[in-house]
């Protein structure tokens, strides 16, 4: 096992950032980058808690044209702004340029990116949880060995993840009762 136990995967559309609207289908300028109600609270509480966030994000819009790469890191910087103001951080990012057709190992409900920010963590993906709102999210979470959140009211569409809420907002109260305090490597945290 690693030097952390856990890590906290997070899907980023409709998980860390506002839905566009159906119309739209994706964020494509930083300007329409809203975090979701109490999204900010519930990363800067695995922050404390020393548990490492990765986002991990399907972006089929690069693949069809409707984004450069370029626009894409200047969202995620966004992103990370205004988490900064709410005190909150993400470790890593990992996103799939990818469509269905292009046949990767990286685009979710496959685990390519949750193995390749777990290495880059130094963490074992079974010991991580995957949050996500899409069955995707959920399949790719198992697929990597995590154990799964889906944020989502109504029926469960045959994923079947190991905890089910109804929004963001409940990401908070849920981490305060199920994820515990973790050591850094090199420090002693008085819990």
């Amino acid at each position: 096992m690693s030097r952390m136990d856990l890590t906290v995967f997070l899907d980023r559309d409709g998980v860390i950032n506002v839905p566009p609207p159906p119309e739209e289908r994706y964020i494509t300028r930083p300007e329409d980058f809203a975090l979701m109600p109490g999204i900010a609270d519930a990363i800067r509480a695995l922050n404390q808690r020393n548990i490492p966030v990765a986002v991990v994000t399907n972006q089929k819009c690069i693949a069809i044209g409707r984004l450069e790469e370029s626009m894409l890191w200047r969202i995620h910087d966004r992103m990370e702004e205004l988490l900064k103001q709410e005190q909150a951080h993400v470790d890593t990012i990992r996103y799939c340029p990818h469509q269905e057709s292009d046949n990767c190992t990286c685009r979710k409900p496959l685990p390519g990116m949750i193995f390749d920010a777990a290495l880059e963590l130094g963490v074992s993906p079974d010991t991580g949880w995957m949050v996500g709102d899409q069955p995707r999210d959920i399949l790719a979470g198992k697929a990597a060995g995590c154990r799964t959140v889906w944020i989502h009211e109504g029926e469960d569409s045959g994923v079947n993840p190991d905890v089910t809420l109804p929004c963001t907002r409940d990401l908070v109260p849920w981490i305060e009762e199920n994820l515990p305090f973790q050591q850094k490597e090199g420090c002693n945290l008085e819990i």
